[in-house]
């Protein structure tokens, strides 16, 4: 095996790693940070996901050290030779068994539920409420009761001008006394969701015996007992924003699993396969438009709904160009590949939306998940220039993984950028303050990264990326 394999073995792992464990982490996150209150379950949660997050930095800037600032092409190109890798198969042979494609739907899964989870849980850090610490947790913790209370004294009002608006003040209630004396007299700071007067009731909470403890009070119930459960995130956002985010991902996710060709179970390869010897040539758009006399094609509008253009690779067979197309950089994988040949194989009938399943298998030993545009799969097969396909059962091909080397395509200006971000990730988990500091600190979060790779992105255009060990 060549030394820049050798080398280069462990890039895939680290990425199949982080590719795993920031999505799960995030979503613990969010889920712990938006509904758990101050429990010792949400503690463990907040301290294993930041462990996790920076061991994931930690992977991604060790490989980036070693050998980061790649370009995609390169990193195909030894994914392709560690693939090329595996003695004893049969050349011009077809498989009888194609395995599926796990990591590259993995990391596409991946990728659907960072981007939202994300979002959500800067906007969840930065519009935590610290009223769910000081004295609500000491109220917490003496068994505090909540009663109805009228509003005596109203001081430092900041409301709108309408009734129905939202307000903040210092509101005086008085507490039931458990001697025959007057209600003790107790001022807190509320937002609450409605202007009150003078006699409004709050739902006010306080422990009887302990009135030196001080209260705390709202307009809500819900957001009472949100405060003394010791939960970062007001009710109402919290039930909003969790619904928007789980809402937004399981769509993305919908989405992709219905139109992406690239997901796919292990299949087993019978002689109702077509089969067809291709040579990749390089790549071109395909475009494909309605069938002509649809009423798609008599539309104009409906004409350019339907008319769909495609980055492909060119695999050229018994003279016919027939378009083939995956997850991966289509321009750098055509260069790659160019000149390789093997057996392009498809059932007629595994279809998603208006591609048929392809696998192009080389005789180098694997086999490229992919799709082609179902007409033109029927074209190739209507013109005769495909064959029942005769599986062989002991030639054996590994799955190209061409997004396999996706961690060594940082450079460190990537990498700082997210340090940056994770550092502010912390602060806001951390820091039990609230204030418009979070807002600032959660905006230098999102751009950090941005700035990271910007700059990654004009180093290029300046100079070129590292090369691979040899």
């Amino acid at each position: 095996m060549s030394k820049d394999v050798t080398d280069t073995r462990y890039f895939p792992r680290c990425g199949w790693f982080v590719t795993l464990a920031v999505p799960s982490t995030l979503v613990l996150l969010i889920t712990a940070w938006l509904f758990l209150g101050a429990t010792p379950v949400r503690t463990v949660v907040l301290w294993s996901s930041l462990a996790s997050l920076a061991t994931s930095l930690v992977v991604w800037a060790t490989a980036t050290l070693r050998n980061g600032d790649q370009f995609r092409r390169d990193t195909y190109r030894w994914v392709v030779r560690a693939a090329s890798a595996a003695p004893g198969h049969r050349e011009a042979a077809v498989p009888s068994r194609l395995s599926g494609a796990r990591r590259q739907s993995a990391r596409l899964v991946s990728l659907l539920v960072v981007v939202p989870t994300l979002a959500a849980l800067w906007v969840a850090l930065a519009a935590a409420d610290a009223r769910g610490t000081g004295t609500s947790a000491v109220l917490a913790e003496a068994g505090a009761v909540i009663e109805r209370l009228p509003i005596v004294k109203i001081e430092h009002e900041d409301a709108g001008w309408s009734p129905r608006s939202s307000a903040q003040a210092d509101y005086t209630v008085l507490i039931p006394s458990t001697t025959p004396q007057e209600g003790v007299s107790a001022t807190f700071e509320a937002a609450t969701h409605r202007r009150q007067g003078i006699g409004s009731k709050l739902y006010v909470a306080y422990v009887p015996e302990q009135p030196e403890l001080g209260v705390i009070g709202d307009d809500r119930l819900s957001e009472v007992k949100r405060q003394l459960a010791g939960r970062a995130v007001e009710s109402d956002t919290a039930r909003d924003l969790g619904i928007v985010w789980v809402l937004v991902t399981l769509a993305l996710l919908v989405g992709a699993w219905r139109t992406e060709a690239i997901h796919r179970p292990a299949r087993t390869v019978t002689p109702d396969w077509h089969a067809l010897r291709v040579t990749v040539t390089g790549t071109k758009q395909h475009t494909e438009v309605p069938p002509s006399g649809s009423p798609e094609d008599v539309d104009e509008k409906k004409r350019r709904e339907n008319t769909r253009r495609l980055l492909c690779l060119v695999l050229e067979g018994r003279g016919q160009e027939i378009p083939f197309h995956s997850k991966m950089g289509i321009e750098q994988a055509g260069e790659v590949l160019s000149g390789t040949r093997g057996w392009l194989l498809w059932h007629p009938m595994q279809r998603r939306g208006r591609d048929v399943l392809a696998e192009l298998v080389s005789d180098d030993g694997w086999q490229l998940p992919g799709a082609v545009p179902v007409r033109v799969a029927e074209e190739v097969v209507a013109e005769g220039l495909t064959e029942a396909a005769r599986p062989d059962t002991e030639r054996r091909v590994r799955t190209l993984d061409l997004g396999a080397g996706w961690l060594v395509t940082a450079s460190l200006s990537g990498v700082a950028g997210f340090t940056v971000a994770l550092g502010c990730l912390v602060a806001l988990l951390l820091v039990p303050d609230s204030g418009a500091w979070r807002w600032w600190v959660a905006a230098t979060g999102v751009l950090a990264p941005a700035v990271g790779f910007m700059v990654q992105a004009v180093a290029r255009t300046d100079g070129g990326a590292a090369p691979l060990p040899e």
